[in-house]
């Protein structure tokens, strides 16, 4: 959804539109429930995990598409999460990382340049796009792993007002400062920025957020081996991105680190 709309204005600008739309959907829920509002302590929790995991995390995504890299690499960084959360994890508590996460990250990080090496990836910035891609499930992982250590107490709503108004206030003036947020009003970029808001921005992070706090991040993330497959068909459906039969041994090698990091032995981040 984020490939298409980038189609129809910029990604600072598409990034600010997100968190104002998601916004706009929850405080009329604010006003009828009337939550009580939290202590300064959980409110900069919430601004501390909506930095990384909004900001950093979309806004890396979002110039990583636009800089020109498929969805499908981006999707394969999307996959080391769980590598990524043991080893955030790891070194926030202290903990010894064990050998097979570091074999695990290898084999992610190989199977994705093996992909952006079949598709070609090396020019007019798709490359840095691909940084981009993980640098934004570090963003994603610190925001996750913050989020279920410090266990903010502020009512589920007010914690999304809190993030996306924050981050609306934090993206806008600089969408405004570097693309003067313009964008080709159509229905494709009306579709896919309502399925950005509805979907993705409030009931996935909901979701997501929801299993982290009462769960162990390591199932809670799980299924994230399933995503570069996934998110390769939708591409090639939605944007018309195909992934090349040669590119498929990459998936499958980054698939295989993350099952091996599920399946290492390592001490469950629960505390």
């Amino acid at each position: 959804m984020a490939k298409l709309a980038l189609q129809f204005s910029g990604p600072l600008t598409l990034l600010a539109l997100r968190f104002v739309g998601a916004s706009a959907v929850l405080w009329p829920v604010v006003l009828i429930v009337r939550p009580p509002w939290p202590r300064w302590p959980a409110v900069r929790d919430v601004l501390i995990v909506a930095t990384f995991l909004q900001l950093m995390h979309f806004g890396c995504i979002y110039l990583g598409l636009w800089l020109g890299a498929s969805a499908g690499v981006i999707a394969l960084f999307a996959a080391s999460q769980p590598i990524l959360i043991t080893i955030v994890a790891g070194v926030l508590t202290g903990a010894v990382i064990p050998r097979r996460v570091w074999l695990g990250l290898i084999l992610g990080l190989g199977g994705a340049g093996w992909v952006i090496l079949v598709k070609g990836e090396f020019q007019e910035g798709a490359l840095l796009g691909a940084l981009l891609g993980f640098f934004a499930m570090v963003g994603l992982s610190i925001g996750q792993v913050y989020d279920k250590r410090a266990k903010p107490e502020c009512h589920p709503v007010l914690v999304y007002v809190i993030q996306y108004g924050f981050a609306a206030l934090a993206s806008l003036p600089i969408a405004w400062a570097f693309e003067g947020i313009t964008v080709t009003w159509s229905l494709p970029f009306i579709g896919s920025l309502t399925f950005l808001v509805l979907i993705n921005s409030l009931l996935g992070i909901f979701l997501m957020l929801t299993m982290v706090r009462f769960g162990q991040i390591s199932r809670v993330t799980s299924i994230m081996f399933l995503v570069p497959g996934v998110a390769a068909l939708i591409a090639w459906l939605v944007v018309g991105e195909v992934m090349p039969v040669l590119a498929w041994p990459g998936i499958v090698c980054a698939a295989g680190g993350v099952l091996l990091v599920l399946y290492a032995p390592e001490r469950e981040i629960s505390q």
